[in-house]
């Protein structure tokens, strides 16, 4: 299997496109100059740009539009698939067990640096604040406990999906992957395959939505540089910075934390997973790298049984710069509209957060669609603020891909670890080990 990392067809037979080409065609180039044209285009005539809004607002229509199928059956799909994998045993409790402790906290991290830092602070709102506002702190009211449980439970199922409550369809979700486990296999297995697939059409269609960034953005930047000034850029620039030390502390202190328990170098372990790193950075998406970091694991001397096991679960359920950022990203809208989120509605954006992160692809857009999903079932958060994070997701989804990958190697290193037998001691001491082997040190002083 590691012998495929070096021998890939597909990587072999495809000639490469000419660089320029590359660049024009590249979504985060893309986005990245129509973020710019768009800030020197609303400097110079603010008045036509302030009328380019419906540009944006277009664009998030397209993205909310599929926002209730697609938690709908990643929801079902994942609870489905950990349903299943309790039958194998220890490896897979051992590695919800740790998913959930580490994506906890980091999803805790990520809240403790943007309620201290607050980069939203002090920034006019990007999108008719003056006339929404109300309805979000509205929102935001604490309702009765028993009108709060009723409002989880949908009147029909159609309704549900109609009105786009996010919640509701999160709790039939649940109740129809649940029931799905208890029929017999021949009849659970094709409608899970089948939730499967369709949430691939989903996706795809997320992916052809996400091609139409430049235009929003186009929209949105425009609109806030010409309506409200260059403020509003500034405070993007210290979110996205926040945000990369905030991930580079999540990687420093709990991934370091981990891989130090298990005795392996972090530094040694990003140095091998080099190229994986790579990939990453050129394509956004760690899914991408998902064969070969199963393929690196093993030469690390992790078991094929719990690399086969743990990485592809943790795709779906260990996505650590998922967990740091999406959760800054929804507080970040809310101090730039002026919404005071107390404990209260904090702690609700966090257990929602874990709740809806369950299942989230690994691949390019599928944060900003959990974002998007995050805003819609808090209800106290303006939508409409998803048109400014649009400006500089290309940019935090590099960051998180790259947390991710590397997250998902720790995970995997971690639960071999600490299962008997599954790792071979010797084999993760020569590659990562955080201290080698004195024949290890001999070859490279002689080279």
């Amino acid at each position: 299997m590691s012998s495929q990392i070096q021998n890939d067809p597909e990587t072999t037979e495809k000639p490469a496109r000419p660089r320029w080409q590359r660049l024009a065609t590249n979504t985060g180039i893309q986005v990245l100059a129509a973020a710019v044209a768009t800030a020197i285009f609303g400097l110079l005539v603010p008045g036509t740009a302030a009328t380019l809004k419906p540009l944006a607002d277009v664009f998030i229509a397209l993205i909310r539009l599929v926002i209730p199928p697609i938690v709908f059956l990643v929801v079902v799909t994942g609870i489905v698939s950990v349903g299943g994998m309790k039958a194998v045993g220890r490896i897979a409790l051992k590695a919800i067990i740790y998913f959930e402790i580490v994506t906890t906290i980091g999803t805790l991290l990520g809240l403790a640096a943007i309620n201290l830092f607050r980069p939203g602070d002090g920034v006019a709102p990007p999108a008719d604040a003056s006339g929404d506002l109300g309805s979000y702190v509205e929102g935001a009211k604490e309702k009765p406990i028993g009108e709060f449980l009723l409002d989880l439970v949908p009147h029909n199922v159609v309704q549900a999906f109609a009105t786009g409550h996010i919640i509701q369809v999160l709790v039939f979700a649940i109740l129809f992957a649940i029931a799905l486990l208890t029929v017999p296999k021949h009849v659970s297995e094709p409608v899970n395959r089948a939730c499967g697939k369709l949430s691939e059409v989903f996706f795809r269609i997320v992916g052809m939505v996400i091609r139409l960034a430049p235009i929003g953005v186009f929209g949105a930047v425009s609109y806030t540089v010409g309506k409200y000034g260059p403020e509003t850029l500034t405070a993007l620039m210290k979110y996205v910075g926040l945000a990369m030390a905030t991930l580079i502390v999540f990687l420093s202190l709990v991934l370091g934390t981990v891989t130090r328990l298990c005795g392996v170098s972090l530094v040694r372990l990003i140095r091998a997973l080099r190229k994986e790193l790579y990939i990453v950075l050129g394509t956004s998406s760690s899914e991408a790298v998902m064969p070969h970091l199963m393929a690196r694991l093993e030469t690390f001397g992790c078991k094929r049984d719990v690399v086969g096991l743990v990485v592809p679960t943790g795709y779906s359920f260990n996505l650590d710069g998922v967990a740091v950022v999406v959760p800054m990203s929804a507080v970040f809208i809310a101090q730039v509209y002026g919404v005071e989120l107390g404990f209260t509605e904090q702690l609700t954006l966090f257990l929602v957060f874990l709740f809806l992160s369950k299942g989230t692809a690994g691949i390019t857009g599928s944060a900003f669609v959990t974002l998007a999903n995050l805003i819609a079932a808090v209800q106290f958060i303006p939508v409409a603020g998803l048109a400014l994070i649009l400006s500089v997701e290309r940019f935090l989804s590099l960051m998180r891909a790259m947390t991710n990958v590397l997250g998902n190697a720790v995970a995997a290193i971690a639960v071999a670890r600490w299962e008997p037998g599954a790792i071979d001691k010797d084999q993760l001491a020569r590659t990562i080990g955080r201290q080698r082997r004195t024949a290890d040190k001999q070859p490279e002083e002689t080279r």
